[in-house]
């Protein structure tokens, strides 16, 4: 990332310590106003011809109120908001959750504390961390055979793109599925404490919940000052925490491990379009976020959303599918307004939702639906979380855009020539293409040397 930076050399184009409080889009001009507030709690707005929001969509934290949460009197925050001020050593802590987050809590802070009690309601799928050691001759081909670790990465994406086939509904996903539930089955009976298996392993299939690759989450439950309990809060007081059981202990400070808003997509950020209306009411109305390919909404013209609406593949990288919607955002938005082709460039309202219809169809009966508490499913019943095919399916999709699902207006008619000069620029000074028109060119010249000396 920080080569990549330097690269392009983009850091006098990024500002830090700015967040964004929400954006309106201005007909009258064709541009978005956005609105920001730096650390200082200073307020200003800039203008842009293209609004592209990149936040993701676990970065604002579910922050869920149990009764008497605000009588505490030690210090209570979220995994995502740690206070790294607070020196927890030899102290009581109570940890609230039991998803990715708290796996990766427990283990890290097991050993420093004087005693850690985790209240979790539900299960997760656990499996072992496929981190092997590589050997002498892997790092031999890793070092001096060309390809070679492009051919590995290769492998492993096409490896993670097959488990999409245990997610979804057949009897051949149903097998598959039913194999890996078996392994991680042994893999939790082999490596946690008896004594809390019956609050380890699910009843419910695997895929339901986002799966846990074990942090040595497992293997911290092994210590004496460790303590799991499935089940909820009842109630926190100023010393202590009560679980739905009765039983109360009393402790020092509180992490809640309660997971993010993943559902409610930009939130907190106040998007308005062009119609006036909110972009949080536009999804409400459709009973859950959507987005054409997860990028485009109808009604927010020149903008783009990044890690959007279903764009989440269970399976395999996000950074994959984020990587994706960045060269299509390019091809579609960036492209059109640089070459103007158009100065406004919107999804229309019948493709978005035939997009959304398809996907929809494909979700159904998948296993994310299959009646666990997640994050995928919002409360409508809405799956706007999943991508349901490969993570090859959706770069081959969005590798040719179809411009007729946009409305594109005030552009250019010479739209054309720009478009061809800038690709044309970018070709030939590539690196590859510059050394080959330099190699070339010296050529032909030693060539016309040769041939004017032969006239004299």
């Amino acid at each position: 990332m920080e080569a990549t930076v330097d690269k392009f050399n983009l850091r006098p184009h990024m500002q830090f310590g700015i967040s964004c409080l929400g954006a309106k889009w201005v007909s009258k001009t064709n541009k978005w106003d956005v609105y920001l507030q730096d650390m200082t709690g200073r307020k200003f707005t800039q203008q842009a011809e293209i609004f592209v929001s990149a936040v993701g969509g676990i970065s604002e934290p579910r922050n869920i109120k149990f009764p008497g949460m605000d009588k505490f009197n030690g210090p209570i925050f979220h995994t995502a908001r740690w206070d790294h001020t607070y020196d927890y050593t030899g102290k009581r802590m109570a940890i609230i959750g039991n998803g990715c987050s708290a796996a990766q809590v427990v283990p890290s802070v097991v050993h420093d504390v004087k005693y850690l009690k985790q209240f979790a309601r539900s299960p997760q799928w656990y499996h072992e961390r496929p981190n092997r050691e590589f050997s002498n001759f892997e790092k031999f081909c890793f070092q001096y055979i060309p390809l070679w670790q492009r051919y590995q990465r290769y492998s492993l994406f096409k490896s993670s793109d097959a488990l999409v086939d245990t997610y979804m509904p057949g009897e051949r996903s149903r097998k598959i599925r039913k194999a890996t539930e078996e392994g991680a089955i042994k893999y939790i009976r082999e490596t946690a404490p008896a004594k809390y298996l019956d609050m380890l392993i699910p009843k419910f299939p695997l895929g339901c919940k986002r799966r846990i690759f074990d942090p040595n989450y497992l293997q911290a439950l092994h210590e004496e000052n460790m303590v799991l309990v499935g089940e909820g809060i009842k109630e926190i007081d100023e010393t202590g925490v009560t679980g739905e059981s009765g039983t109360r202990e009393e402790f020092d400070v509180i992490v809640l491990a309660t997971g993010f808003q993943v559902s409610d997509f930009l939130a907190p950020m106040k998007i308005i379009g062009s119609t006036g209306h909110l972009l949080s009411e536009q999804w409400q109305e459709s009973k859950g976020a959507q987005a054409y390919f997860g990028t485009y909404v109808h009604n927010f013209p020149n903008m783009a959303i990044l890690f959007g609406p279903n764009t989440f593949p269970a399976h395999n990288s996000v950074l994959f599918t984020c990587e994706t919607q960045v060269d299509y955002i390019i091809k579609t938005l960036f492209a059109s307004v640089v070459d103007k082709r158009a100065t406004i460039v919107e999804v229309k309202k019948e493709a978005e939702n035939d997009w959304v219809t398809g996907v929809q169809k494909l979700l159904a009966g998948s296993v994310f639906s299959a009646g666990c508490s997640n994050w995928y499913i919002n409360s409508a019943g809405k799956n706007s979380a999943s991508w349901p095919g490969y993570a090859y399916d959706f770069w081959r999709e969005t590798l040719f855009p179809r411009y007729t699902d946009f409305r594109l207006e005030g552009g250019s008619r010479l739209w054309v020539l720009r478009s061809a000069y800038r690709q044309l620029a970018s070709l030939l000074f590539s690196k590859p293409s510059l050394f080959l028109f330099l190699t070339v060119g010296f050529i032909w010249k030693d060539i016309l040397v040769e041939r004017a000396a032969s006239f004299f």
